[in-house]
């Protein structure tokens, strides 16, 4: 899978809080997938993954740390 979510290494990706499920989920995935690469000794695959995985936590604490603050939305008046 060497192309599954190319947006989380992407600079000027953006999210917000109604994702974090599946981004919570998503990061799941990618320590399954870390772990059974390191197992089987693939090591492209550990490190591509570890890119994206690091990418996740950032935005997972990014949009976690803002659950405290209100959402800001756009003015339609």
């Amino acid at each position: 899978m060497p192309h599954a979510n190319v947006c989380l290494t992407y600079p000027a990706f953006v999210t917000t809080r109604e994702f974090l499920p599946q981004h919570r989920e998503q990061r799941q995935q990618r320590l399954q997938i870390v772990s059974a690469a390191e197992a089987g000794s693939q090591a492209r695959v550990v490190e591509m993954n570890r890119k994206a995985l690091g990418n996740l936590e950032k935005i997972i604490t990014d949009l976690e740390d803002d659950l405290g603050q209100p959402e800001v939305t756009a003015d339609a008046g």
